[in-house]
């Protein structure tokens, strides 16, 4: 895949490690004017994808977001809920 936007614009790139690669379409991607409408373009989409990386026409990474960090603050709390319980559920000697 082409990160590198045509020059003088910005690449939005927005994958999902599971749907986009069954897209007919693909992953989302989208070349903008401005760095404004990029950042503007990939926060409305942040939710849905899990990870989005704006870059330049240079292929430079300028910006990264996504919702994969919500994902590891979800794991993250179910292992300790889960850990927690297993404590609690330990025999008491």
């Amino acid at each position: 895949m082409e990160v590198r936007a045509p020059k003088g614009q910005y690449r939005v790139i927005g994958l999902d490690p599971v749907d986009t690669l069954t897209w007919p379409s693909g992953p989302l991607r989208k070349d903008c004017e401005t760095l404004d409408e990029a950042l503007d373009f990939a926060a409305s989409n942040d939710a849905l994808y899990t990870w989005i990386y704006i870059y330049n026409d240079t292929g430079e990474i300028l910006h990264e977001a996504g919702c994969y960090r919500e994902q590891l603050k979800r794991i993250e709390e179910l292992d300790e809920q889960r850990r927690g319980r297993a404590q609690d559920e330990r025999p008491k000697t």
